[in-house]
């Protein structure tokens, strides 16, 4: 390192602590950092100037880095420029839903538009798509419970309660489909209620299959719940019986 006169390192350092006085009131700014870059290039810059080195020298390279006073500014990062309205809400917000269907967001939100498409065409063409999204959502809880969190599990249990609704009204709701418009509504009734006391007593052999069929609203599901189904039918029954027979 080139040696220098005692005024022009004297003053040097005089310089210096002006520059750190100039950027220490500004948080954004380093003031270690700046010196530190500020010495290394001044350095640089005497490197050919020859030995020792006067505060001459010294004041023309400092001259030609301006005023310390006046760094505060031209030393911070450029500001950012602030986003268009546009960004903020359409672009940004585009982007961050991107991103959420990207990772475990995208099969609940699939399956819920599957569903509202279908819903509408109840048909050969909204059935199938009802199945198809009844079967994958039934596979999502099965097997991977635990990505079904907050606002995504309700999406997912959405098709699954249609599902659980059409099939529980199914096998409830058998006999009407034996009578297809045919027959009075004690007939019905009498009907109804047979039917009612056999799924109940066959339900309440073995409730676990109740729950795996109408899984997850099911959970709670027991013997007494499908003993009370047999004894809503027997009421039918006897009641749909005496009036059918004092005709």
């Amino acid at each position: 390192m080139k040696t220098w006169t005692p005024d022009a390192s004297e003053h040097f350092e005089s310089w210096l602590g002006s520059v750190r006085l100039s950027v220490a009131s500004d948080p954004s700014l380093d003031a270690d950092d700046i010196t530190q870059d500020l010495r290394a290039h001044v350095h640089a810059e005497l490197e050919a100037m020859p030995e020792p080195v006067t505060i001459g020298a010294l004041d023309r390279v400092l001259d030609s880095l301006g005023n310390p006073s006046q760094w505060s500014e031209t030393l911070k990062p450029p500001a950012e420029p602030s986003a268009s309205w546009f960004q903020r809400h359409v672009t940004d917000v585009v982007a961050e839903w991107q991103k959420r269907l990207a990772g475990d967001w995208g099969l609940p939100v699939m399956l819920l538009a599957v569903t509202v498409l279908a819903i509408p065409t109840f048909d050969w063409i909204g059935t199938p798509l009802l199945l198809l999204v009844y079967f994958v959502a039934r596979a999502q809880v099965n097997y991977a419970p635990q990505s079904l969190t907050g606002h995504k599990k309700w999406i997912v249990y959405f098709p699954l309660a249609i599902g659980a609704g059409v099939l529980a009204g199914l096998v409830l709701g058998f006999p009407l489909t034996l009578l297809n418009g045919n027959g009075n509504s004690f007939e019905t009734m009498w009907m109804l209620g047979s039917w009612w006391v056999v799924v109940g007593v066959l339900a309440a052999r073995d409730p676990k299959r109740v729950q795996s069929a109408l899984k997850p609203f099911a959970g709670a599901f027991d013997a007494s719940h499908a003993r009370l189904l047999s004894l809503v039918g027997a009421a039918f029954l006897i009641a749909s019986s005496v009036i059918l027979l004092s005709r």
